[in-house]
């Protein structure tokens, strides 16, 4: 693993007797990290108690190096931070004097706010738009603002909270690559929050699964999706649930995902299924192999706690 940016031990908030996050240690890694999970999970607690926005419970968190609950205000200077609602917004003012007031706000010169402003509007793709007022911005044009704003003072870490939320498809294939650019081309630290799972596939290496406030799986991605292994899909005519039992006879690993069986792969598979198809009568529509993604992590894993996909 790479050098730890974020490390927290048993890092806890309740809510009075609610849990927002509960006994989260974790070693995040430099570059991509993508916080994923239903809506409700504890992402965004956690990544306000990161920020000190929110206080713990108990428990204790290093940033870069640096304590959160003692050095703070170190921690906020080396983090960009998108937050998921519209809340900051100045309707009246332009583009390049909010993004400036936020460069000012973190510390920033008058020269080099307005210098980085316009920098940090070039880069989202706001160039040509900087001196429009925001209220005349769209969806997709707001949530690029609020991302040079989390780049104005050229952070260590960026931390964007579910950037694609209500944007049209362009909108969305626009953002992720400014997120993925971020890491490959600037050499950045991203962690993308989101319950979408193609968007933290697309722009990250490695996952954290958060569910109820708890981790439940965490690694980098490819090795998730290896972990559970490829799948063949077969569909048959007629006989499914015959098929199905008799590859269970032959100790195969099977189940039924809507009209398909999927059979876990082994170096004979295919010619097995044929073989018991064949046996029992069945009539092969179609198979193929399939890789594993991060949905099939997902999903198995609420599906190994018994617990439901909000």
């Amino acid at each position: 693993m790479e050098a730890e940016t974020i490390i927290t031990e048993s890092l806890t908030k309740f809510y009075g007797k609610i849990r927002g996050i509960e006994d989260i240690t974790v070693r995040i890694p430099s570059g991509g990290v993508g916080f994923l999970g239903p809506n409700g999970a504890g992402k965004t607690t956690f990544i306000r108690t990161l920020l000190g926005i929110i206080r713990p419970t108990r428990g204790r968190a290093q940033v870069l190096g640096y304590d959160i609950r003692h050095e703070i205000n170190q921690v906020r200077d080396r983090i960009g931070y998108i937050p998921e609602f519209n809340t900051s917004f100045i309707p009246d003012t332009t583009a390049m004097k909010f993004v400036a007031f936020c460069a000012r706000m973190n510390g920033l010169s008058y020269a080099e706010s307005k210098q980085r402003a316009s920098d940090s509007l070039f880069y989202v793709g706001l160039g040509e738009e900087r001196y429009r007022k925001l209220a005349t911005f769209s969806l997709g044009m707001k949530q690029k603002v609020k991302l040079a704003v989390a780049l104005v003072h050229d952070p260590e870490i960026i931390i964007c909270d579910e950037p694609t939320n209500g944007l049209d498809p362009t909108g969305r294939v626009q953002m992720l690559e400014l997120i993925r650019s971020l890491q490959t081309d600037e050499g950045k630290n991203v962690i993308l929050s989101s319950h979408l799972l193609r968007d933290v596939e697309q722009t990250t290496d490695y996952a954290m699964v958060i569910s109820e406030g708890k981790i439940r799986a965490e690694g980098n991605i490819k090795e998730l999706t290896a972990n559970r292994r490829s799948t063949v899909s077969v569909k048959v005519k007629t006989k499914t649930e015959e098929l199905l039992h008799a590859l269970e006879k032959r100790g195969m690993e099977v189940w039924i995902e809507g009209a398909f069986i999927e059979v876990k792969t082994n170096p004979d598979v295919e010619k097995e299924i044929f073989k018991t198809a064949f046996q029992i009568g069945a009539d092969i529509r179609y198979i193929g192999s399939r890789s594993s993604t991060l949905e099939d992590v997902f999903v198995s894993l609420f599906k190994e706690q018994e617990a439901p996909i909000q």
